[in-house]
């Protein structure tokens, strides 16, 4: 998985088998459509989720499109060694980025990232931010 971020996107590029299990070529978020960036060490998410296309296998990789079913939002997943299930609202994984979106086909982007791209990419996203806003 590549992350190649740029002055108005942020694209993420899945490759070789990333490709099958998630059932996409590459993302591709508008800075503008991005409402919350973030990398963390420990991801906890608690929301019932359903997959809707892509591959989920406990404990292995959670990839492609889901669904939560309590705020009926669409996500995007790529977790490499997920621990829980996610239709019995508990999923937890390491080194996570989160991409909240707004007016997107995605609501939330979960993938699996290094540490130090995590970092870059949320100093990017806070000096868009910080461009825009002056």
């Amino acid at each position: 998985m590549k992350f190649i971020a740029e002055d108005d996107t942020l694209t993420i590029k899945l490759e070789g088998a990333e490709m099958v299990w998630s059932l996409k070529r590459k993302l591709v978020l508008p800075r503008e459509k991005i409402v919350d960036l973030t990398w963390t060490p420990e991801f906890n998410y608690r929301d019932m989720m359903m997959r809707i296309g892509g591959t989920g296998a406990p404990r292995l990789l959670y990839a492609g499109h889901f669904r939560d079913l309590d705020t009926k939002e669409t996500l995007f997943l790529y977790l490499r060694r997920p621990k829980g299930i996610p239709e019995l609202r508990s999923v937890t994984d390491a080194n996570v980025l989160s991409v909240t979106m707004h007016d997107y086909p995605y609501a939330k982007i979960l993938v699996t990232c290094q540490p130090d791209i995590g970092a870059a990419l949320m100093n990017w996203f806070e000096n868009r931010r910080q461009q825009l806003a002056s």
